[in-house]
Protein backbone atom coordinates (compact mmCIF):
# COMPACT_ATOMS: atom_id res chain seq x y z
CA UNK A 1 0.00 0.00 0.00
CA UNK A 2 2.69 2.17 0.84
CA UNK A 3 4.27 2.09 -2.74
CA UNK A 4 0.80 2.92 -4.53
CA UNK A 5 -0.38 5.94 -2.13
CA UNK A 6 3.50 6.99 -2.97
CA UNK A 7 2.69 6.64 -6.65
CA UNK A 8 -0.42 9.32 -6.24
CA UNK A 9 1.74 11.76 -4.72
CA UNK A 10 5.09 11.52 -5.88
CA UNK A 11 4.34 13.75 -8.82
CA UNK A 12 3.26 15.94 -6.15
CA UNK A 13 6.05 16.36 -4.28
CA UNK A 14 8.37 18.57 -6.25
CA UNK A 15 5.56 21.04 -6.14
CA UNK A 16 4.59 21.61 -2.46
CA UNK A 17 7.45 23.72 -1.41
CA UNK A 18 5.54 26.62 -2.93
CA UNK A 19 3.36 25.98 0.09
CA UNK A 20 5.74 27.65 3.16
CA UNK A 21 3.80 28.28 6.20
CA UNK A 22 2.25 31.80 6.45
CA UNK A 23 3.54 32.87 2.74
CA UNK A 24 0.90 34.58 0.26
CA UNK A 25 0.56 33.70 -3.19
CA UNK A 26 -1.07 36.94 -3.96
CA UNK A 27 2.55 38.70 -3.04
CA UNK A 28 3.96 41.25 -5.62
CA UNK A 29 1.25 40.28 -8.34
CA UNK A 30 1.20 42.47 -11.16
CA UNK A 31 -2.31 43.88 -11.35
CA UNK A 32 -2.16 44.63 -14.64
CA UNK A 33 -1.02 41.45 -16.12
CA UNK A 34 -3.85 39.29 -13.69
CA UNK A 35 -7.65 38.45 -15.52
CA UNK A 36 -10.21 40.72 -14.37
CA UNK A 37 -11.12 39.66 -11.24
CA UNK A 38 -14.62 40.62 -9.89
CA UNK A 39 -15.04 41.07 -6.14
CA UNK A 40 -18.09 39.34 -4.76
CA UNK A 41 -20.15 39.94 -1.60
CA UNK A 42 -20.18 36.05 -0.96
CA UNK A 43 -19.35 34.54 2.34
CA UNK A 44 -17.26 31.50 2.23
CA UNK A 45 -17.75 29.06 5.36
CA UNK A 46 -15.02 26.57 6.33
CA UNK A 47 -15.57 24.51 8.49
CA UNK A 48 -12.28 23.02 11.10
CA UNK A 49 -11.68 20.62 14.17
CA UNK A 50 -9.42 22.81 16.48
CA UNK A 51 -9.16 25.74 17.72
CA UNK A 52 -6.19 28.00 17.10
CA UNK A 53 -3.45 27.91 20.20
CA UNK A 54 -2.92 31.51 20.44
CA UNK A 55 -3.50 34.32 17.87
CA UNK A 56 -0.21 36.13 18.71
CA UNK A 57 2.09 35.54 15.52
CA UNK A 58 4.95 35.36 18.16
CA UNK A 59 3.68 32.42 19.92
CA UNK A 60 1.43 30.11 18.16
CA UNK A 61 2.58 27.14 16.41
CA UNK A 62 -0.94 25.36 15.79
CA UNK A 63 -2.00 24.74 12.39
CA UNK A 64 -5.27 26.64 12.25
CA UNK A 65 -3.20 29.72 13.81
CA UNK A 66 -0.86 29.74 10.86
CA UNK A 67 -3.58 29.80 8.71
CA UNK A 68 -4.72 32.87 9.87
CA UNK A 69 -1.56 34.56 9.62
CA UNK A 70 -0.80 34.07 6.11
CA UNK A 71 -4.31 35.11 5.46
CA UNK A 72 -3.62 38.21 7.40
CA UNK A 73 0.33 39.07 7.30
CA UNK A 74 3.27 39.21 4.64
CA UNK A 75 6.79 38.25 4.58
CA UNK A 76 9.87 39.54 2.51
CA UNK A 77 9.74 36.52 0.37
CA UNK A 78 7.42 33.25 -0.88
CA UNK A 79 8.09 30.28 -2.68
CA UNK A 80 6.91 29.91 -6.18
CA UNK A 81 5.81 26.39 -7.66
CA UNK A 82 9.55 25.60 -8.29
CA UNK A 83 10.70 26.36 -4.78
CA UNK A 84 12.26 29.49 -5.39
CA UNK A 85 11.89 32.68 -3.42
CA UNK A 86 10.24 35.29 -5.09
CA UNK A 87 9.70 38.74 -4.31
CA UNK A 88 6.67 39.29 -1.74
CA UNK A 89 7.32 42.65 0.22
CA UNK A 90 10.60 43.01 -1.28
CA UNK A 91 10.87 45.11 -4.77
CA UNK A 92 14.31 43.89 -5.48
CA UNK A 93 17.45 43.13 -3.67
CA UNK A 94 21.29 42.63 -4.16
CA UNK A 95 23.92 40.39 -2.29
CA UNK A 96 27.71 41.46 -1.61
CA UNK A 97 30.29 39.48 -3.58
CA UNK A 98 31.22 38.03 0.09
CA UNK A 99 27.71 36.88 0.42
CA UNK A 100 27.56 38.64 3.88
CA UNK A 101 25.19 41.33 3.21
CA UNK A 102 21.66 42.09 1.97
CA UNK A 103 19.82 44.69 0.80
CA UNK A 104 16.97 44.98 0.38
CA UNK A 105 14.43 47.52 -1.54
CA UNK A 106 10.48 47.37 -0.39
CA UNK A 107 7.19 47.97 -2.50
CA UNK A 108 5.63 51.38 -1.86
CA UNK A 109 2.66 50.61 -2.18
CA UNK A 110 2.12 48.68 1.22
CA UNK A 111 -0.03 49.56 3.76
CA UNK A 112 -0.98 47.64 7.06
CA UNK A 113 -4.93 47.19 7.51
CA UNK A 114 -5.09 49.42 10.39
CA UNK A 115 -7.46 52.58 10.62
CA UNK A 116 -4.82 54.99 9.43
CA UNK A 117 -3.88 52.32 7.11
CA UNK A 118 0.09 53.22 7.64
CA UNK A 119 2.66 51.78 5.24
CA UNK A 120 5.36 49.28 5.51
CA UNK A 121 8.54 50.82 6.02
CA UNK A 122 11.83 49.36 6.34
CA UNK A 123 11.67 50.16 10.51
CA UNK A 124 8.66 47.47 10.15
CA UNK A 125 11.39 45.02 8.60
CA UNK A 126 14.10 46.03 11.02
CA UNK A 127 11.38 46.10 14.16
CA UNK A 128 10.34 42.58 13.42
CA UNK A 129 13.81 40.71 12.58
CA UNK A 130 15.61 42.54 15.48
CA UNK A 131 13.17 43.07 18.79
CA UNK A 132 10.43 41.22 18.30
CA UNK A 133 11.39 37.79 16.35
CA UNK A 134 14.60 37.14 18.85
CA UNK A 135 12.13 37.01 21.89
CA UNK A 136 9.72 34.36 19.77
CA UNK A 137 9.62 31.03 20.72
CA UNK A 138 8.98 30.36 16.94
CA UNK A 139 11.24 32.32 15.29
CA UNK A 140 13.47 33.31 17.07
CA UNK A 141 16.25 30.15 15.53
CA UNK A 142 15.33 31.58 11.92
CA UNK A 143 17.37 34.45 12.78
CA UNK A 144 20.46 32.41 13.44
CA UNK A 145 23.94 34.45 11.35
CA UNK A 146 21.95 37.96 11.69
CA UNK A 147 24.74 39.87 13.04
CA UNK A 148 23.38 43.70 12.15
CA UNK A 149 20.67 45.17 10.07
CA UNK A 150 20.13 49.19 9.24
CA UNK A 151 17.69 51.17 7.40
CA UNK A 152 19.21 53.90 5.30
CA UNK A 153 16.11 54.94 4.17
CA UNK A 154 12.34 54.40 4.47
CA UNK A 155 12.31 51.73 2.04
CA UNK A 156 16.15 50.15 2.01
CA UNK A 157 16.95 47.03 4.33
CA UNK A 158 20.32 46.07 4.98
CA UNK A 159 20.97 42.74 6.61
CA UNK A 160 24.06 41.54 7.52
CA UNK A 161 25.38 38.01 8.53
CA UNK A 162 28.16 36.30 10.00
CA UNK A 163 28.39 33.45 8.01
CA UNK A 164 26.47 32.22 4.46
CA UNK A 165 23.04 32.28 5.56
CA UNK A 166 21.50 30.16 2.54
CA UNK A 167 17.78 30.21 4.35
CA UNK A 168 17.55 34.08 4.72
CA UNK A 169 15.19 34.22 1.69
CA UNK A 170 13.19 30.77 2.96
CA UNK A 171 12.35 32.36 6.75
CA UNK A 172 8.01 32.66 6.31
CA UNK A 173 8.68 35.46 9.42
CA UNK A 174 5.41 37.85 9.27
CA UNK A 175 6.34 41.55 9.13
CA UNK A 176 4.66 43.18 12.34
CA UNK A 177 3.68 46.75 12.06
CA UNK A 178 5.59 48.51 14.98
CA UNK A 179 2.91 51.01 15.48
CA UNK A 180 0.56 48.16 17.12
CA UNK A 181 4.10 45.97 18.64
CA UNK A 182 6.36 48.74 19.63
CA UNK A 183 5.33 48.51 23.16
CA UNK A 184 5.72 44.54 23.43
CA UNK A 185 9.44 43.78 21.62
CA UNK A 186 10.83 42.32 24.44
CA UNK A 187 7.72 40.68 25.77
CA UNK A 188 5.89 39.69 22.65
CA UNK A 189 3.65 37.35 24.05
CA UNK A 190 1.72 39.72 26.51
CA UNK A 191 0.48 41.33 22.74
CA UNK A 192 -2.79 41.99 23.18
CA UNK A 193 -4.23 42.53 20.21
CA UNK A 194 -7.03 39.49 18.40
CA UNK A 195 -7.31 41.75 15.08
CA UNK A 196 -4.16 40.20 13.61
CA UNK A 197 -3.36 43.75 11.52
CA UNK A 198 -0.76 42.81 9.23
CA UNK A 199 -0.01 43.93 5.45
CA UNK A 200 -2.20 40.68 4.38
CA UNK A 201 -5.15 40.46 1.97
CA UNK A 202 -7.40 39.65 5.09
CA UNK A 203 -8.12 41.45 8.14
CA UNK A 204 -9.67 39.82 11.29
CA UNK A 205 -13.27 41.23 12.42
CA UNK A 206 -13.87 41.08 16.14
CA UNK A 207 -16.85 39.56 16.78
CA UNK A 208 -19.20 38.57 20.11
CA UNK A 209 -17.90 35.32 20.78
CA UNK A 210 -20.46 32.50 21.43
CA UNK A 211 -19.64 29.60 23.50
CA UNK A 212 -21.89 27.24 21.58
CA UNK A 213 -21.17 28.84 18.16
CA UNK A 214 -17.37 29.10 18.07
CA UNK A 215 -16.08 31.04 14.85
CA UNK A 216 -13.45 33.19 13.43
CA UNK A 217 -14.57 35.77 10.50
CA UNK A 218 -12.01 37.70 7.96
CA UNK A 219 -12.89 40.17 5.59
CA UNK A 220 -11.52 41.02 2.55
CA UNK A 221 -9.10 43.80 1.53
CA UNK A 222 -9.80 45.45 -1.53
CA UNK A 223 -6.86 47.31 -1.23
CA UNK A 224 -3.98 44.85 -1.24
CA UNK A 225 -1.07 45.18 -2.93
CA UNK A 226 -1.17 41.70 -4.17
CA UNK A 227 -4.67 42.13 -5.83
CA UNK A 228 -8.11 41.30 -3.84
CA UNK A 229 -9.56 38.27 -2.82
CA UNK A 230 -13.33 37.46 -5.02
CA UNK A 231 -15.03 36.47 -1.84
CA UNK A 232 -15.54 39.25 0.48
CA UNK A 233 -16.04 37.07 4.08
CA UNK A 234 -14.36 34.09 5.08
CA UNK A 235 -15.91 32.24 8.33
CA UNK A 236 -13.87 29.70 10.07
CA UNK A 237 -16.28 28.00 12.08
CA UNK A 238 -15.51 25.25 14.81
CA UNK A 239 -16.87 21.58 15.38
CA UNK A 240 -15.61 19.08 18.18
CA UNK A 241 -15.33 17.01 16.00
CA UNK A 242 -14.81 15.23 12.16
CA UNK A 243 -17.88 13.74 12.05
CA UNK A 244 -19.64 17.11 13.35
CA UNK A 245 -18.23 19.04 9.89
CA UNK A 246 -18.52 16.14 7.65
CA UNK A 247 -22.43 16.30 8.68
CA UNK A 248 -22.06 20.26 8.03
CA UNK A 249 -20.64 19.91 4.67
CA UNK A 250 -23.26 17.43 3.80
CA UNK A 251 -25.68 19.49 4.83
CA UNK A 252 -24.36 22.49 3.10
CA UNK A 253 -24.31 24.66 6.86
CA UNK A 254 -20.46 24.94 5.40
CA UNK A 255 -18.81 24.94 1.99
CA UNK A 256 -15.51 23.55 3.06
CA UNK A 257 -13.88 21.41 5.79
CA UNK A 258 -10.32 21.01 7.01
CA UNK A 259 -9.03 18.33 9.42
CA UNK A 260 -11.33 14.99 7.58
CA UNK A 261 -9.98 11.82 8.88
CA UNK A 262 -10.24 8.12 6.58
CA UNK A 263 -13.68 7.95 8.29
CA UNK A 264 -14.52 10.82 5.99
CA UNK A 265 -13.02 9.12 2.95
CA UNK A 266 -16.11 6.69 3.40
CA UNK A 267 -19.07 8.66 4.55
CA UNK A 268 -18.61 11.70 2.30
CA UNK A 269 -17.89 9.49 -1.02
CA UNK A 270 -20.60 9.86 -3.14
CA UNK A 271 -22.44 12.76 -1.54
CA UNK A 272 -23.81 14.58 -4.37
CA UNK A 273 -22.26 18.69 -4.56
CA UNK A 274 -18.97 17.26 -2.52
CA UNK A 275 -15.63 16.59 -3.41
CA UNK A 276 -12.89 15.03 -1.45
CA UNK A 277 -9.07 16.03 -1.61
CA UNK A 278 -6.59 14.29 -0.04
CA UNK A 279 -3.15 15.45 0.02
CA UNK A 280 0.34 15.37 0.86
CA UNK A 281 1.27 19.17 2.38
CA UNK A 282 4.76 21.07 3.65
CA UNK A 283 3.00 20.70 7.23
CA UNK A 284 1.68 17.05 7.07
CA UNK A 285 2.68 14.81 10.12
CA UNK A 286 5.11 12.53 10.93
CA UNK A 287 4.76 9.80 13.46
CA UNK A 288 7.68 8.32 14.79
CA UNK A 289 9.10 6.36 18.30
CA UNK A 290 11.76 8.33 20.01
CA UNK A 291 14.69 6.51 21.82
CA UNK A 292 16.55 7.82 24.49
CA UNK A 293 20.09 6.91 23.50
CA UNK A 294 21.48 7.76 26.50
CA UNK A 295 19.78 4.14 28.47
CA UNK A 296 21.91 0.97 28.33
CA UNK A 297 19.07 -0.81 26.01
CA UNK A 298 19.48 1.92 22.77
CA UNK A 299 23.18 3.15 23.30
CA UNK A 300 24.07 1.14 20.16
CA UNK A 301 22.23 1.78 16.69
CA UNK A 302 21.69 -1.88 15.93
CA UNK A 303 19.60 -2.26 18.87
CA UNK A 304 17.26 0.13 17.49
CA UNK A 305 17.53 -1.09 14.07
CA UNK A 306 16.08 -4.43 15.60
CA UNK A 307 13.16 -2.40 16.75
CA UNK A 308 12.52 -1.49 13.61
CA UNK A 309 11.91 -4.71 11.97
CA UNK A 310 9.73 -5.09 14.47
CA UNK A 311 7.32 -2.43 13.37
CA UNK A 312 4.73 -3.71 11.24
CA UNK A 313 4.57 0.17 9.96
CA UNK A 314 1.59 -1.04 6.89
CA UNK A 315 -0.45 -2.79 9.80
CA UNK A 316 -0.12 0.68 11.82
CA UNK A 317 -1.33 2.89 8.90
CA UNK A 318 -3.72 0.34 8.21
CA UNK A 319 -5.08 0.39 11.81
CA UNK A 320 -4.71 4.19 12.78
CA UNK A 321 -5.36 5.99 9.46
CA UNK A 322 -6.78 3.49 6.76
CA UNK A 323 -5.84 5.03 3.60
CA UNK A 324 -4.89 8.34 4.78
CA UNK A 325 -1.20 8.31 4.60
CA UNK A 326 1.81 6.35 4.11
CA UNK A 327 4.42 4.23 5.60
CA UNK A 328 7.46 6.13 6.62
CA UNK A 329 11.24 6.06 6.76
CA UNK A 330 12.65 9.74 7.16
CA UNK A 331 11.69 12.48 8.85
CA UNK A 332 10.92 14.84 6.36
CA UNK A 333 7.22 15.14 5.26
CA UNK A 334 6.63 14.04 1.33
CA UNK A 335 4.87 17.01 0.99
CA UNK A 336 8.11 18.94 0.33
CA UNK A 337 10.48 18.38 -2.16
CA UNK A 338 13.69 17.89 -0.16
CA UNK A 339 11.75 14.63 0.78
CA UNK A 340 14.67 11.98 0.49
CA UNK A 341 13.92 8.06 -0.44
CA UNK A 342 15.90 5.63 1.08
CA UNK A 343 17.47 3.20 -1.45
CA UNK A 344 16.82 0.18 0.85
CA UNK A 345 14.50 0.85 3.49
CA UNK A 346 14.19 -1.80 6.52
CA UNK A 347 10.95 -3.43 6.53
CA UNK A 348 9.05 -5.42 8.75
CA UNK A 349 11.25 -8.63 9.40
CA UNK A 350 10.99 -10.33 12.99
CA UNK A 351 13.77 -12.72 11.46
CA UNK A 352 16.46 -9.76 10.66
CA UNK A 353 15.65 -8.23 14.78
CA UNK A 354 16.04 -11.64 16.12
CA UNK A 355 19.78 -12.00 14.08
CA UNK A 356 20.70 -8.86 15.39
CA UNK A 357 19.29 -9.26 19.41
CA UNK A 358 21.53 -12.63 19.02
CA UNK A 359 24.69 -10.77 17.87
CA UNK A 360 23.87 -8.69 20.83
CA UNK A 361 24.60 -10.78 22.96
CA UNK A 362 20.63 -11.90 23.81
CA UNK A 363 18.95 -15.13 23.05
CA UNK A 364 16.77 -17.45 25.20
CA UNK A 365 18.59 -18.62 28.03
CA UNK A 366 15.77 -20.48 30.04
CA UNK A 367 13.49 -21.58 27.10
CA UNK A 368 10.39 -19.92 28.37
CA UNK A 369 10.23 -17.50 25.10
CA UNK A 370 11.45 -14.33 26.55
CA UNK A 371 15.25 -13.40 25.73
CA UNK A 372 17.49 -12.66 28.40
CA UNK A 373 21.19 -11.24 28.09
CA UNK A 374 23.58 -14.40 27.39
CA UNK A 375 25.86 -13.33 30.00
CA UNK A 376 24.25 -11.71 33.14
CA UNK A 377 20.97 -13.29 32.69
CA UNK A 378 18.63 -9.98 32.62
CA UNK A 379 15.27 -9.93 30.92
CA UNK A 380 15.49 -7.72 27.46
CA UNK A 381 12.89 -4.89 28.47
CA UNK A 382 12.03 -1.79 27.36
CA UNK A 383 9.66 1.18 28.45
CA UNK A 384 7.42 2.74 25.98
CA UNK A 385 5.87 5.55 26.89
CA UNK A 386 2.54 6.96 24.67
CA UNK A 387 0.15 10.00 25.64
CA UNK A 388 -3.68 10.25 25.34
CA UNK A 389 -3.21 13.34 23.06
CA UNK A 390 -2.64 11.63 20.12
CA UNK A 391 -5.55 8.72 19.32
CA UNK A 392 -2.62 7.29 16.92
CA UNK A 393 0.41 6.32 19.33
CA UNK A 394 -1.97 3.89 21.35
CA UNK A 395 -2.70 1.67 18.11
CA UNK A 396 0.76 1.50 16.95
CA UNK A 397 2.34 1.56 20.09
CA UNK A 398 -0.10 -2.03 20.28
CA UNK A 399 1.16 -3.33 17.10
CA UNK A 400 4.80 -2.36 18.00
CA UNK A 401 4.70 -4.18 21.58
CA UNK A 402 3.18 -6.95 19.71
CA UNK A 403 6.18 -6.84 17.03
CA UNK A 404 8.46 -7.07 19.71
CA UNK A 405 6.77 -9.56 21.95
CA UNK A 406 7.06 -12.26 19.39
CA UNK A 407 10.75 -12.45 19.57
CA UNK A 408 10.84 -12.36 22.81
CA UNK A 409 11.57 -8.62 24.04
CA UNK A 410 9.15 -7.45 27.15
CA UNK A 411 7.52 -4.27 26.60
CA UNK A 412 6.29 -2.06 29.79
CA UNK A 413 4.23 0.66 28.16
CA UNK A 414 2.41 3.00 29.94
CA UNK A 415 -0.19 5.85 28.77
CA UNK A 416 -0.09 9.09 30.20
CA UNK A 417 -2.42 12.50 30.14
CA UNK A 418 -0.80 15.24 28.56
CA UNK A 419 2.94 15.95 26.96
CA UNK A 420 4.93 13.36 26.04
CA UNK A 421 7.70 15.32 27.05
CA UNK A 422 6.82 15.99 30.26
CA UNK A 423 7.26 12.54 31.43
CA UNK A 424 10.47 11.54 28.60
CA UNK A 425 12.68 14.24 28.64
CA UNK A 426 16.82 14.36 28.76
CA UNK A 427 16.41 13.09 32.41
CA UNK A 428 13.67 10.70 32.65
CA UNK A 429 14.05 7.69 33.18
CA UNK A 430 12.57 5.56 29.80
CA UNK A 431 13.47 3.59 26.42
CA UNK A 432 10.81 4.60 23.68
CA UNK A 433 7.99 7.45 23.62
CA UNK A 434 5.93 8.11 20.80
CA UNK A 435 5.92 10.84 19.09
CA UNK A 436 4.86 13.37 16.18
CA UNK A 437 5.73 16.47 14.64
CA UNK A 438 5.05 19.00 11.48
CA UNK A 439 7.06 19.36 8.57
CA UNK A 440 8.83 22.31 7.12
CA UNK A 441 9.60 24.12 4.23
CA UNK A 442 12.58 25.09 5.25
CA UNK A 443 14.55 22.47 4.88
CA UNK A 444 17.40 24.17 7.97
CA UNK A 445 14.62 24.91 10.29
CA UNK A 446 13.12 20.80 9.86
CA UNK A 447 16.76 19.45 9.98
CA UNK A 448 17.31 21.41 12.95
CA UNK A 449 15.29 19.02 16.12
CA UNK A 450 17.75 16.34 14.88
CA UNK A 451 21.08 18.11 15.07
CA UNK A 452 21.59 16.05 18.42
CA UNK A 453 23.45 16.75 21.75
CA UNK A 454 22.70 15.28 25.72
CA UNK A 455 20.08 17.82 25.96
CA UNK A 456 18.01 16.87 23.16
CA UNK A 457 14.93 14.46 23.35
CA UNK A 458 16.95 11.27 22.15
CA UNK A 459 20.34 12.26 23.35
CA UNK A 460 21.84 11.45 19.59
CA UNK A 461 24.92 13.25 18.17
CA UNK A 462 26.61 13.12 14.78
CA UNK A 463 29.75 14.55 14.13
CA UNK A 464 28.49 13.95 10.56
CA UNK A 465 25.45 15.29 10.71
CA UNK A 466 26.58 18.02 12.40
CA UNK A 467 29.38 18.86 9.68
CA UNK A 468 26.50 18.10 7.07
CA UNK A 469 24.03 20.55 8.62
CA UNK A 470 26.33 22.78 8.62
CA UNK A 471 26.70 22.81 4.85
CA UNK A 472 23.21 23.07 4.48
CA UNK A 473 22.96 26.28 6.54
CA UNK A 474 25.19 27.82 4.03
CA UNK A 475 24.08 25.79 0.71
CA UNK A 476 22.26 29.03 -1.83
CA UNK A 477 21.15 26.95 -4.37
CA UNK A 478 17.89 25.01 -4.23
CA UNK A 479 19.70 21.84 -6.46
CA UNK A 480 22.48 21.71 -2.89
CA UNK A 481 19.65 22.27 0.07
CA UNK A 482 17.72 19.21 -1.49
CA UNK A 483 20.94 17.27 -1.76
CA UNK A 484 22.18 18.17 1.64
CA UNK A 485 18.81 17.75 3.26
CA UNK A 486 18.80 14.12 1.72
CA UNK A 487 21.79 13.54 3.19
CA UNK A 488 20.57 14.73 6.66
CA UNK A 489 17.68 12.23 6.20
CA UNK A 490 19.89 8.95 5.11
CA UNK A 491 21.92 9.75 8.21
CA UNK A 492 19.42 10.01 11.14
CA UNK A 493 18.23 6.68 9.13
CA UNK A 494 21.35 5.14 9.34
CA UNK A 495 21.58 6.05 13.16
CA UNK A 496 18.05 5.36 13.83
CA UNK A 497 17.53 7.66 17.03
CA UNK A 498 14.30 8.18 15.62
CA UNK A 499 12.01 5.37 14.05
CA UNK A 500 9.88 6.91 11.57
CA UNK A 501 6.28 4.98 11.25
CA UNK A 502 4.55 6.86 8.78
CA UNK A 503 2.75 10.56 7.56
CA UNK A 504 -0.87 11.53 7.71
CA UNK A 505 -2.06 13.08 4.75
CA UNK A 506 -4.80 16.03 4.70
CA UNK A 507 -7.83 15.15 3.78
CA UNK A 508 -10.08 17.97 2.60
CA UNK A 509 -13.82 18.62 1.48
CA UNK A 510 -15.93 21.08 -0.47
CA UNK A 511 -18.75 22.20 -2.16
CA UNK A 512 -17.76 21.43 -5.55
CA UNK A 513 -21.39 22.86 -6.55
CA UNK A 514 -21.08 25.77 -5.49
CA UNK A 515 -17.88 27.35 -5.52
CA UNK A 516 -15.53 27.46 -8.29
CA UNK A 517 -12.11 28.84 -8.83
CA UNK A 518 -9.70 26.51 -7.17
CA UNK A 519 -9.04 23.81 -9.16
CA UNK A 520 -5.13 25.40 -9.90
CA UNK A 521 -4.51 24.83 -6.59
CA UNK A 522 -5.85 21.78 -6.67
CA UNK A 523 -3.88 20.55 -9.90
CA UNK A 524 -0.41 22.01 -8.80
CA UNK A 525 -0.55 21.45 -5.22
CA UNK A 526 -2.89 18.78 -4.16
CA UNK A 527 -4.51 20.26 -1.74
CA UNK A 528 -7.12 23.28 -1.54
CA UNK A 529 -6.79 24.91 1.99
CA UNK A 530 -4.48 24.89 4.86
CA UNK A 531 -1.64 24.26 2.27
CA UNK A 532 0.56 27.21 3.55
CA UNK A 533 -0.54 29.52 0.96
CA UNK A 534 -3.27 32.28 -0.02
CA UNK A 535 -4.33 30.68 -3.39
CA UNK A 536 -7.51 28.56 -2.32
CA UNK A 537 -9.02 32.08 -0.46
CA UNK A 538 -8.39 34.78 -2.78
CA UNK A 539 -9.37 32.24 -5.91
CA UNK A 540 -13.08 30.53 -4.75
CA UNK A 541 -15.19 32.19 -6.57
CA UNK A 542 -19.37 31.14 -6.63
CA UNK A 543 -20.55 28.53 -9.46
CA UNK A 544 -22.61 30.32 -11.69
CA UNK A 545 -25.11 27.69 -11.33
CA UNK A 546 -25.15 28.10 -7.44
CA UNK A 547 -28.66 28.85 -6.07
Amino acid sequence: MQEAIYRNFKRLAALMLCLALAVLTGCGKDKDAEPKREHTDAVFRMAVCEEPDSLNPTTAQGQLAKEFFLLTYDPLWRLDTSGEPVNCLVEDWSLSSDQLTWTIRLRHDVTFADEAHTPLTAEDVRFTYQDVMPNSPVYADCLAGISAIHCPDDYTVVITTSYVKGDLQYDPIPILPKVLWKDYANDPEDFPGQELIGSGPFVRRMIEENPNDRRWVFDSRVDYFGGFSIIDELQFVYYATANGASRAISTGEVDAALGMTDVQLTTLEGVPGVQLIQAFLPSSQVWAVAFNTRSGVFTEPAMRQAVEYCADRSRMLTMSAGDAGMSGTVWASPGVDYFYNVPSPRGFNPDAAKAIFLSLGYGDVDQDGDLEHVGNKLPLEMRLYTTSDDEWSSTAATILQEGLTSVGVTVRWKNVDGPITEVCGPKDEWDMCMVSWRGDTNAIMAARPFYGSVDSLTGWASDNYMYTYGQLQTATSRDAIVTLAGQLQQIVYDECPYLILGYYSDIQAIRSDRWTGYDQVLETAGGLFGIGCADGYMNVAPAEAAG
